[in-house]
């Protein structure tokens, strides 16, 4: 009997850089020039397995981690901003909560600061700060 292969993953994304903005014209140029240079700093053919998902901060915290993992992605990296604190503190409970093994990579200008006294710090495996 033939064993069963496993699930081609090699068009899933590595890696998924997200954000909630304000409104869908607001878009992250933090997040596209960070996908711009993933071969540059992350390696040849890193920038083919990373995603930008870009949601708004109206859409429910359950409805944007189901679309994150559904990428299932090794590592998400979530722009926090005085906008999307709340919103994106929420989203990475959950997705620590449903899938705690993934790595969740924090940057931006609210996390840029204060990192041992937010919770949204605490809940992620890094943030990059300044």
């Amino acid at each position: 009997m033939p064993s069963p292969q496993a699930p081609d993953t090699s068009d899933l994304p590595a890696i998924v850089l997200a954000t909630l903005n304000a409104k869908y014209s607001h878009a992250s140029l933090g997040l596209r020039y960070l996908a711009a240079n993933m071969d540059l700093h992350g390696g040849a053919g890193l920038r083919a397995r990373t995603q930008l998902r870009e949601f708004v901060i109206q859409q429910r915290p359950v409805q944007i981690v189901e679309s994150l993992l559904a990428l299932n992605p090794k590592v998400i990296g979530l722009g926090v901003y005085i906008w999307n604190v709340v919103e994106t503190t929420q989203v990475v409970r959950l997705l620590k909560t449903l899938r705690p093994g993934i790595k969740i990579v924090l940057g931006g200008p609210e996390v840029s600061f204060e990192t041992g006294e937010q919770e949204i710090c605490r809940l992620a495996d890094h943030v990059i700060s300044g």
